[in-house]
């Protein structure tokens, strides 16, 4: 008796995780990501992708940020460097829907990420790979050179 209540407890797991495995996929495949702008490092090495993930009518629209070697297209998947949305249209929203989001190469190794302070960010990692990353809460993400509009956050992972 012991034997067969292992037999099913153990069948129920194994259920549940191909349950969530498939809810996962299946979820992922419901997103779709448009390309805002593709950009190699000025070694040639990666490629940063701004693009504009879009999961359906019940989530906003996002502005993500992904950092993958030059040699390889961008995937149907969560941006790995950044992700934010407007918060309900606190945020200017950008070209996708999303928020204004701009990045640059400051050198082959260093990124620079500029957001509005509005927009709530879900993700941004200080790294990927070898490349580090700044960030920049600015209210002019467009023009971010202009003076004495810019804000820059506190935390050491941001410029």
């Amino acid at each position: 008796m012991k034997q067969a209540l292992k037999v099913i407890g153990a069948g129920i797991v194994v259920f549940a995780v191909v349950v969530a495995i498939a809810l996962y996929v299946i979820a992922d495949a419901m997103c779709q990501n448009e390309v805002l702008s593709d950009e190699r490092s000025p070694d040639g090495k990666y490629r940063v992708v701004k693009f504009q993930r879009d999961c359906g009518a019940t989530t906003d629209f996002s502005t993500q940020v992904s950092l993958i070697p030059a040699c390889w297209y961008l995937i149907n998947v969560s941006g790995n460097l950044f992700v934010a949305d407007t918060d309900h249209g606190k945020a200017p929203s950008g070209a996708g829907g999303g928020p204004q989001v701009r990045v640059e190469w400051m050198s082959p190794s260093m990124l620079l990420v500029s957001y509005h302070p509005d927009a709530r960010v879900f993700k941004s990692e200080s790294a990927v790979g070898n490349v580090s990353v700044r960030y920049k809460v600015t209210d002019n993400v467009i023009n971010t050179s202009e003076a004495g509009r810019n804000r820059v956050s506190a935390s050491s992972a941001h410029y």
